[in-house]
C-alpha cells in the first residue's frame, strides 16, 4: 500500500510537472494549416447573399478561374505559407461590377482559462481601391474588430507576412470564442491565409521591433524591453523561425545582425522568455533589405570588356536595396534606385547591354559617365531606355561608369539583371591605321616587363588592373618596372602623342 501510495504520489507530481511545462511553453488552442486543401479544424464559409464569390482552398480549388495569381504566375509563399491555404481572389471572380463579401469563420474554442490569448496568422493582401480585409473575435455575444487592412499591400509581393494580436480582452474569457476573417471588395485583387493559430501563453512578445541602419552585411535589431527576463530574435529569409532557418540571431535589443548578404531581403522576429519558463509566440516579422555594395559611384562594380558581342563575360546586378545617388541628369526615368558599374574603354565604341532581367519590372534604364566619382561628367547621347546602347567617341584607356536604374518612380523594385560590355570584333583593324601588335615578356613577370612593339609611335603606357583601375602610368620605354604591382592579371595600353591607342596586350604579375 505504501509503495502504491508513493507511486501514485509520484505519478501525480509528474503529471503536474507536465501540465506546468505545457502552460509555461504555451498551449495551442487552435491550429489550422488547411492540410490537404481544406479546413481540418472546422472552419466554415459564410457569405453575403449578393456575394459573387466566397472563400475557397488551395491546392484543390486552384484554377485560372479561381486564382489569377500575379503577372508572373507566383502564388503566395514565405511567412508560413505552403501549398495548402485559404484564399479569395476577386480578380478571378468575374469582371467589373461584381461584389465580394465573404467570411472564413473558425470553430469555437475555450478562452475561459487563458492567461494571454494570442491570435497569429500568415497572410498576403494585394490591395486595390476600397477593398478591405477585417479580422474579428467573438466573445460569446458580440464580434469585436481586431484589425482592418485596406489600400496598402501586406505581404505582396512575396514573402507573405505573419500577423499576431493579443485577443485576451476581445475573447472575454468565453468558452465559445471564435475568430473570423472577412474579405470585402469589388473587382479587385485577393486575400490569402495560412497557419492560423490561437495560443494561450504566459507572456507576450516585445513591441517596437525594427531593423535599423541596414548595411551590406547586416542591420541593428531594436525592440522595446517589456520586463521579460530575456529575449530571442532571429533573422530568416522570410519564414517563421523553426529552429533550423536562422541566418542571424541574438538575445538583446540594440544588437547587430551580421553575416548577411548585400542587396538581399530578410525578416526579423522576436519573442520573450517568460518569467515562469518557456517563450511567448514569435512577433510579426519585420522586413528589411541589406544595402547593396554598388549603391554609389565610388563603389562601382568592375566590368569585363568582351572582345566581341557574344557576352561571354557578364556581371550580375540588382536594384534591391538601392537608393538614389542624386546625380543631376537629363536622362528620362527616375533614378531613385540607381546602381553603378565601371569599365575601361579599349576602343572608341563599345556596346552596353542590360540582359537577363527578372523581378518586379523589366523596364530598365542606363547612362554613361566619366571623370571622377566626385565630379562626374555625363557622356553625351548615352541615355538609353533600350536595354542595348552603342556609345561612341569613347577614349581608349579611360574609365567609364554605367549608371543603371528602373524607369519607374515606384519604390521597392526587386529587379535583377546582368551587364555586358561588348566590342566590335573588327574595330581593332578599322578604328585606327596605327594599331599594331605588342609582345610582352617574360609573361608571367616578376619585376621588369619587356615591351616588343612594332611601332615607334608610342609615347605613354597605362597599366589597368583586373578591377578596371589604373595601377600605373609612365612614359613609354622598352622595359617597364612592374615590381610595385600586386599579383594578378593586368592590361597594358600604349598611346601615341595624340593620346590615341596604338596597342594593347595582357600580362600576369607573379
Amino acid at each position: 500500500m505504501n509503495m502504491k501510495r508513493t507511486l501514485h504520489t509520484l505519478l501525480a507530481a509528474l503529471a503536474g510537472c507536465i501540465v506546468s511545462a505545457t502552460n509555461a511553453h504555451g498551449q495551442v488552442v487552435l491550429n489550422e494549416q488547411f492540410t490537404g486543401g481544406s479546413s481540418t479544424t472546422g472552419f466554415t464559409v459564410e457569405s453575403a447573399p449578393d456575394s459573387d464569390c466566397e472563400w475557397t482552398f488551395a491546392p484543390g480549388d486552384l484554377t485560372d478561374l479561381t486564382f489569377s495569381v500575379d503577372g508572373s504566375g507566383v502564388l503566395p509563399s514565405g511567412g508560413g505559407f505552403d501549398g495548402d491555404f485559404a484564399f479569395l481572389d476577386s480578380d478571378a471572380c468575374g469582371t467589373s461590377g461584381i461584389t465580394v463579401n465573404s467570411w472564413l469563420v473558425s470553430p469555437t474554442f475555450d478562452a475561459s482559462d487563458a492567461d494571454i490569448l494570442v491570435l497569429s496568422f500568415s497572410h498576403q493582401f494585394y490591395a486595390r481601391l476600397a477593398s478591405f480585409c477585417k479580422v474579428e473575435v467573438y466573445n460569446g455575444s458580440a464580434w469585436s474588430e481586431i484589425v482592418t487592412y485596406t489600400e496598402v499591400n501586406v505581404g505582396y509581393p512575396n514573402p507573405a507576412q505573419v500577423a499576431s494580436f493579443d485577443i485576451t480582452d476581445a475573447a472575454g474569457g468565453s468558452s465559445v470564442a471564435q475568430v473570423r476573417f472577412q474579405f470585402n471588395s469589388g473587382w479587385d485583387w485577393w486575400w490569402a491565409l495560412d497557419d492560423i493559430k490561437v495560443e494561450n501563453v504566459a507572456c507576450f512578445y516585445p513591441s517596437g521591433l525594427a531593423a535599423n541602419n541596414p548595411g551590406n552585411a547586416g542591420a541593428t535589431i531594436t525592440f522595446t524591453d517589456n520586463g521579460s527576463p530575456s529575449y530571442e530574435w532571429v533573422v530568416t529569409a522570410g519564414d517563421i523561425p523553426d529552429g533550423t532557418n536562422a541566418l542571424a540571431s541574438g538575445t538583446a535589443p540594440n544588437t547587430n545582425a551580421s553575416g548577411l548578404q548585400p542587396g538581399t531581403p530578410y525578416t526579423v522576429f522576436v519573442r520573450s522568455v517568460c518569467a515562469g519558463g518557456g517563450f511567448s509566440v514569435w512577433s510579426p516579422g519585420v522586413g528589411f533589405v541589406t544595402a547593396i555594395i554598388n549603391n554609389e559611384c565610388i563603389n562601382a562594380v568592375p566590368l569585363t570588356v568582351n572582345t566581341d558581342y557574344e557576352c561571354g563575360e557578364k556581371t550580375p546586378g540588382t536594384v534591391i536595396g538601392a537608393t538614389g545617388s542624386n546625380i543631376t541628369s537629363t536622362c528620362s526615368g527616375t533614378a531613385d534606385d540607381d546602381v553603378w558599374f565601371r569599365f575601361v574603354a579599349l576602343a572608341a565604341t563599345h556596346r552596353v547591354s542590360i540582359l537577363d532581367i527578372n523581378g518586379s519590372t523589366a523596364d530598365m534604364y542606363h547612362a554613361l559617365w566619366t571623370a571622377d566619382c566626385g565630379a562626374l561628367e555625363f557622356v553625351p547621347l548615352s541615355c538609353s531606355d533600350a536595354e542595348e546602347s552603342n556609345p561612341v567617341a569613347l577614349t581608349p584607356g579611360e574609365t567609364y561608369y554605367v549608371q543603371v536604374y528602373t524607369y519607374t518612380a515606384t519604390a521597392g523594385q526587386t529587379s535583377t539583371f546582368n551587364v555586358c560590355i561588348g566590342s566590335d570584333p573588327t574595330i581593332g583593324m578599322e578604328e585606327s591605321t596605327i594599331m599594331t601588335t605588342m609582345g610582352l615578356y617574360p609573361n608571367p613577370v616578376n619585376d621588369v616587363l619587356n615591351i616588343d612593339l612594332a611601332s615607334n609611335a608610342a609615347r605613354r603606357v597605362r597599366v589597368i588592373d583586373a578591377m578596371g583601375r589604373v595601377a600605373h602610368e609612365a612614359s613609354f620605354q622598352r622595359s617597364l618596372d612592374v615590381g610595385m604591382l600586386q599579383t594578378g592579371t593586368y592590361t597594358l595600353l600604349a598611346f601615341d602623342g595624340d593620346a590615341r591607342l596604338v596597342a594593347r596586350s595582357f600580362f600576369v604579375k607573379d
